[in-house]
């Protein structure tokens, strides 16, 4: 193919087109909710120290997030619901513990009575409220 005909087909760099940035909020995640840090190995033994098994989660776009009905599950399926009206804002993140606390717009608390994330890997699954498959991701 000829430059002139890539060009007129749009094919190569000529059908690029700069990204254009979107100022809206995106509650679908579509690729700016990222794993920032996973702390699955906590201190001592993990079913008695839960506050130390934790993932944190950042917003890499520029929009928030609302997150509230978002579900964060491992590969055992072992399952935790975003509250209702939880919001992230955009450069922002949150700390999700497996053990109990009060909720806040930085720490969310699981209230799991055991440890969740395994130590030797596994898979991070976050969902929004339609089902659809936000992060994937194997540690």
């Amino acid at each position: 193919m000829t430059e002139i005909q890539a060009r007129d087909a749009e094919k190569g760099a000529w059908g690029y087109t700069e990204p254009t940035e979107d100022s809206s909020s995106d509650s679908s995640g579509s690729g700016s909710l990222s794993v920032a840090n996973v702390h699955a190995d906590a201190d001592g033994n993990d079913h008695e120290n839960l506050d130390d098994e934790y993932i944190v989660f950042e917003n890499t776009g520029g929009s928030s997030l609302d997150m509230g009905g978002w579900t964060i599950s491992d590969s055992a399926d072992h399952t935790y619901t975003v509250p209702s009206g939880f919001t992230l804002g955009a450069g922002e993140s949150v700390t999700v513990y497996t053990g109990s606390g009060s909720d806040s717009d930085t720490e969310l608390y699981w209230g799991s009575g055991g440890a969740v994330w395994n130590n030797s890997g596994d898979t991070i699954i976050v969902e929004n409220e339609d089902g659809e498959t936000v992060i994937e991701y194997e540690y």
